[in-house]
């Protein structure tokens, strides 16, 4: 029984091998897209639209198609230093060259096959990157301020023509999901103009601070007004507020109530026809007002009396 078991593992194997060996042998037909990189010279400012692949059908045993397939980073590397401007380039003439396709392959279609060169004076500019990520937290827990990007700003080379229109350059759209403490990640540039723009660093580093959110009352805040007459004087009532803050369980322990600032402009006062007034209350974006008590106030304007 193990005898016969043996026999029908060898046999089964040698006809895969058999029945791979007889198709890899076959002709077929085959279509792939191929990067186009181009390589310029420090002044070649390239200032129309090239293609960032090129699609490529092919002819040729599957032996060849295989290698082909094998080989890491194919791409198509197109050397410009030597054309002028306004040039046509005809990318079937030296294909097989450039891709080092092997002999039993033949090229029998290329899109686009002919692309055109305009060129424009080079410069480069420091641009904005585009935050593009974004995440997803696990219950109880917030994010703190708002995401911080390193570096905010990359170099940009290219034609004056694109490099000038340009106001950001974005990061990929990444979400990342179930957070439950901070992160910091890498994350690359959309580089949506390769062959026109020279983009560095070509990855930043995006940070998320989240913390455990809470809740905290904050009991006698002095209400503050702001810009009284040397003249005048202005009585509050009550003169102190409680607010109640939600942000993060760090953020929250660390903060000195004198840090919260609550607070009225006299001018809002003499502009006032109700008899009560509802005060700002300043924070830093990693925090927010849950509520606030009282949140309308009576005031009363006296004049200071003259000095003797």
């Amino acid at each position: 029984m193990k005898r016969s078991i043996i026999i029908l593992i060898n046999t089964f194997f040698f006809s895969l091998v058999l029945w791979i060996y007889v198709n890899l042998n076959l002709s077929y037909t085959y279509e792939l897209s191929v990067p186009l990189n181009l390589k310029t010279s420090k002044t070649q400012g390239v200032s129309n639209d090239i293609p960032e692949n090129v699609s490529i059908t092919l002819k040729g045993k599957g032996w060849g198609i295989l290698k082909l397939l094998a080989a890491k980073n194919l791409s198509l590397n197109l050397d410009i230093t030597s054309y002028r401007n306004d040039s046509k380039i005809d990318l079937g003439q030296n294909l097989p060259d450039l891709l080092n396709l092997p002999p039993e392959l033949a090229v029998i279609g290329i899109s686009p096959q002919y692309i055109d060169l305009s060129f424009d004076n080079i410069v480069t500019k420091m641009v904005k990157v585009k935050n593009n990520t974004s995440i997803t937290l696990k219950d109880g827990y917030m994010m703190i301020g708002s995401p911080k990007l390193s570096p905010d700003s990359v170099s940009v080379t290219g034609a004056n023509s694109f490099v000038s229109k340009l106001k950001y350059v974005g990061t990929e759209t990444v979400v990342f999901r179930d957070i439950n403490a901070g992160i910091t990640k890498q994350v690359r540039l959309m580089d949506s103009l390769g062959n026109n723009l020279k983009i560095e660093p070509k990855l930043i580093t995006v940070t998320y601070r989240v913390e455990l959110s809470a809740e905290k009352t904050f009991e006698d805040i002095d209400v503050e007004i702001y810009g009284v007459p040397p003249d005048r004087e202005v009585l509050i009532i009550p003169p102190r507020i409680s607010v109640s803050l939600r942000g993060g369980v760090e953020l929250l322990s660390k903060l000195n109530p004198s840090e919260i600032k609550v607070g009225v402009n006299f001018k809002t006062i003499e502009n006032d026809e109700q008899g009560y007034i509802e005060p700002s209350i300043e924070l830093s974006d990693e925090l927010s007002v849950i509520k606030s008590e009282p949140q309308r106030f009576q005031y009363i304007i006296k004049k200071k009396a003259a000095d003797n």
